[in-house]
């Protein structure tokens, strides 16, 4: 008996959680109004005295019936939906925080994985307009691809409640999507389906999955947020398929992958002319290029903001097209109109990690360090495992005299960067931002490794050219310093105003050769920095 009794406020808790004394309630007065009206009706309309007792019998029977349901289902803003059990809902965080891992490649010669890596990036794009959803970074989550570990440990590692991972098998012009979305606390499973479409239902799908997983984490979303969710998209199996391969080039975002990238997006463009999200793409693309000076001209800046106001028209609500716009609009040196893209951009989707981080990087190209160093930051909570906004956030304290702060954003930065290459070894941006850091904290042998690691990797690209310039002139190298920044910029390339306000160049600034390099720069941009 006192087992028996120390269950029953449990018991009574389950039954509240899950609304069955409500329904019961409800349910009575309904039941007792219907036979109060048949016992007033029924004889004046000349029915049976059976037919009454027949009701209060239904009644009756109906009553269990009623609290089963009520037990098993739950009216939500979605719909009608299956009651999780009580461990599951307790274990869940009250602020939702999932991971979406890369899907597996299923397909019979696994030659997909862009286009598996692209279907969970764009799930994750489209969840990060959910206000009091946090996603885990692409970064982070990618650490787990194609290994076996246990969801409960990734939930630990990546700090999340849940975690959504899948498999794709694409075949001819079929895919197989199978997509669970998993509790990190117990590895019960919260929502799983497959799904078994034509490609050109592909689009659509990804988008049915962001938001069965919203309704299986119990998140409301406002009509702007379904919007976001169920944005643009298209029909064409080759646009989408050209697009997820240059947004796979974009994420790289080295030297020869941005054009390779634009090519792309102009073909799925073609095959597609109302696919917004290529469009964006195709901008985006130019944009970056634009940033590291890839031999972008003016005509195809033009032809970038063409592509984001066309991407704007097709989808009105859509960040990352504004981050676009702002970066074009800042490298034609409209920076009023470039600082109010990036605002529309925050305003859109306030969790836009991409628009907090360049419209810091352009704050600062323009010398203003202070506004930078507050965006910097913003783009660090976003996503505390990147290493780059530490990074960059440690030159603009620097260049303020913030010293101190900035020797703590670099070892932030440098921690970030030693999981990256725990990961991928070879990533040549981390290896050269990591050079500078290391070089900034008095570690000379780890800096100076880290730019034989670079230069083996990627000798010729222009980011790790100036970054090396930069190691080299912290480290006190000025004329490696000075013959590196004149290789990286021989061409053209650079940021004249970046170089102009970098504090890893204040130690040549007295140098006749760096006067001249700056010149070359400044020439060619007409002579205004940034």
């Amino acid at each position: 008996m006192a087992d028996i009794g120390s269950r029953l406020p449990g018991w009574f808790a389950e039954l509240r959680r899950r609304k069955v004394f409500r329904v019961a309630g409800v349910y009575l007065v309904a039941a007792w109004l219907v036979i109060q009206v048949a016992d007033a009706v029924f004889e004046p309309l000349g029915l049976p005295a059976w037919a009454l007792k027949l009701v209060i019998v239904l009644a009756a029977l109906g009553f269990p019936l009623a609290g089963a349901l009520a037990w098993a289902f739950d009216v939500t803003p979605q719909g009608i939906e299956r009651t999780p059990a009580a461990a599951r809902v307790a274990s869940m965080p009250a602020g939702q925080a999932v991971a979406i891992l890369p899907f597996a490649d299923l397909s019979p010669a696994r030659d997909q994985e862009y286009f598996c890596d692209g279907i969970a990036e764009e799930i994750v794009n489209a969840l990060c307009c959910v206000r009091g959803l946090h996603i885990a970074s692409r970064t982070s989550a990618s650490q787990f691809k194609g290994r076996s570990v246990d969801v409960r440990e990734i939930g630990k590692a990546l700090g999340v409640g849940a975690v959504l991972e899948g498999s794709v098998r694409k075949a001819g012009d079929r895919v197989r999507i199978n997509a669970q979305l998993v509790n990190a606390a117990d590895g019960y499973h919260l929502w799983s389906e497959s799904f078994d479409r034509g490609l050109e239902d592909v689009f659509a799908m990804q988008t049915e999955i962001a938001q069965k997983l919203v309704r299986a984490l119990r998140v409301s979303l406002t009509p702007q947020e379904t919007e976001m969710i169920e944005r643009g998209g298209t029909r064409s199996a080759d646009a989408y398929d050209q697009y997820l391969r240059g947004q796979a080039l974009l994420r790289e975002g080295s030297d020869t992958s941005l054009p390779e990238s634009a090519a792309l997006f102009r073909r799925a463009i073609h095959a597609d002319p109302q696919f917004a999200q290529a469009h964006a793409g195709l901008a985006n693309a130019l944009a970056y290029a634009g940033i590291w000076g890839l031999d972008v001209d003016a005509a195809s800046i033009d032809l970038a903001l063409a592509a984001s106001r066309r991407a704007l028209e097709l989808e009105p609500r859509m960040p990352e097209a504004y981050v676009a716009k702002g970066n074009l609009l800042f490298l034609q040196g409209n920076r009023d109109e470039a600082f109010a893209a990036f605002e529309e951009a925050i305003r859109l989707n306030p969790a836009s990690y991409e628009a907090h981080y360049f419209y810091a990087r352009d704050l600062f190209s323009a010398g203003r360090a202070q506004q930078a160093v507050a965006f910097y930051e913003a783009a660090e909570r976003l996503r505390p495992e990147e290493y780059q906004p530490p990074c960059m956030l440690s030159g603009a304290l620097f260049s303020l005299g913030r010293a101190e702060e900035g020797k703590a954003a670099a070892v932030r930065a440098v921690r970030a960067i030693d999981a990256r290459l725990t990961v991928v070894p070879d990533d040549s941006r981390a290896l050269h931002l990591g050079a500078v850091l290391a070089a900034r904290l008095g570690d000379r042998d780890r800096a100076l490794a880290y730019v034989r690691r670079s230069l083996e990797l990627r000798p010729d690209e222009f980011a790790t050219t100036y970054n090396v310039a930069c190691a080299y002139a912290v480290l006190g190298m000025r004329r490696e310093a000075l013959d590196t920044l004149d290789r990286a910029v021989r061409t053209g390339r650079g940021d004249l105003g970046w170089i102009e306000h970098d504090p890893d160049f204040d130690t040549l600034r007295d140098e006749p050769r760096f006067g001249e390099i700056v010149g070359r720069l400044r020439a060619k941009s007409g002579g205004q920095a940034g």
